[in-house]
């Protein structure tokens, strides 16, 4: 039993299993430094300066919790209002209260682009 578990995740690991869509983005747009991340994720896939992946978590040692991931999510909106980051990344699970329009006293005048890559859990909200 433990032979044919240790090949079965082998064969698991070996897998060329595709990216997340956001680690995706995050990685072409130039990391956790340059994107404002708002969604309910814990952890993210980054590469390193050699390009290895590696999970981080997004706040914290211990992940964090909802708590900490809304206060997280609040700092990376004033990064994007700021003009620090000028790239921004929201989720569903983080969208409630948060406005990223190019407000007059916010400090990024840029224009925003908007693009709708996850479609909700449920019917009735795509709807």
């Amino acid at each position: 039993d433990d032979e044919m578990y240790a090949s079965l995740v082998k064969e698991a690991n070996a897998l060329p299993l595709p990216n997340n869509f956001i680690d995706t983005i995050l990685d072409a747009l130039g990391g956790p430094k340059q994107v404002a991340e708002m969604t309910g994720r814990k952890g993210r896939v980054v590469r390193d300066a050699t390009g290895v992946p590696r999970y981080e978590l997004r706040a914290g040692g211990d992940g964090g919790g909802d708590a900490m991931l809304q206060s997280l999510n609040v700092e990376e909106a004033k990064a994007f209002q700021s003009g620090r980051k000028l790239v921004a990344i929201i989720s569903d699970a983080a969208s409630t209260g948060v406005s990223l329009h190019a407000d007059r006293r916010a400090g990024n005048q840029r224009r925003r682009v908007h693009i709708t890559a996850e479609l909700p859990w449920s019917a009735d909200k795509a709807i």
